[in-house]
């Protein structure tokens, strides 16, 4: 009878314990995480490379066969500019000798696609400088079996204003 008493104390001291170490947290395995592209964001980093390398090229054909016939590119402080006078002031005296994408992300909405990615490019216009890094947002539509561009947002990134030009803080009074 004292075994069995003393089997029955083990067994439920054991099942009460159970439960406790089940609930302490598990430590996750710290491994590197590598970020790799969607099949989006790598189809949609080679069409925004062929727009940029037709421009690069001077190849009015291939950004035609990339637009739509009402693509459009937005600008702060001015009005929209369409596909045909977009097209020739980039084929005139519009230089773009280098060009980096980078923070590209694609959202998806059946057949419209929006892409934003930042722009560092090394270019310019009639010898003035046009370099500088740009905030793009692109919406392309699925056209048949491939994708074009209808419209394009894009601005400037300000940058920090170097120490040099910063006005010296205000004296509060107070130190």
């Amino acid at each position: 009878m004292r075994t069995r008493f003393t089997l029955s104390l083990l067994s439920i001291l054991g099942s009460m314990m159970m439960p406790t170490a089940a609930q302490e947290p598990l430590k996750p395995h710290v491994t590197p995480r590598i970020m790799t592209a969607t099949r989006q964001v790598t189809l949609f980093t080679d069409l925004e490379k062929r727009i940029l390398t037709g421009i690069q090229k001077k190849d009015e054909a291939s950004l035609k066969t990339l637009l739509t016939d009402d693509f459009e590119i937005w600008m702060p402080n001015s009005d929209p500019i369409g596909a045909e006078d977009w097209i020739s002031s980039v084929m005139g005296p519009y230089t773009l000798k280098s060009f980096r994408l980078s923070d590209m992300a694609a959202r998806d909405f059946g057949d419209t696609v929006v892409v934003k990615f930042t722009r560092e490019q090394q270019a310019d216009v009639k010898g003035k400088s046009d370099s500088g890094e740009y905030f793009v947002v692109d919406v392309w539509r699925k056209d048949g079996e491939s994708w074009k561009l209808s419209d394009r947002y894009v601005t400037r990134v300000s940058t920090a204003i170097p120490a040099a030009k910063r006005s010296a803080p205000r004296p509060t009074g107070k130190d």
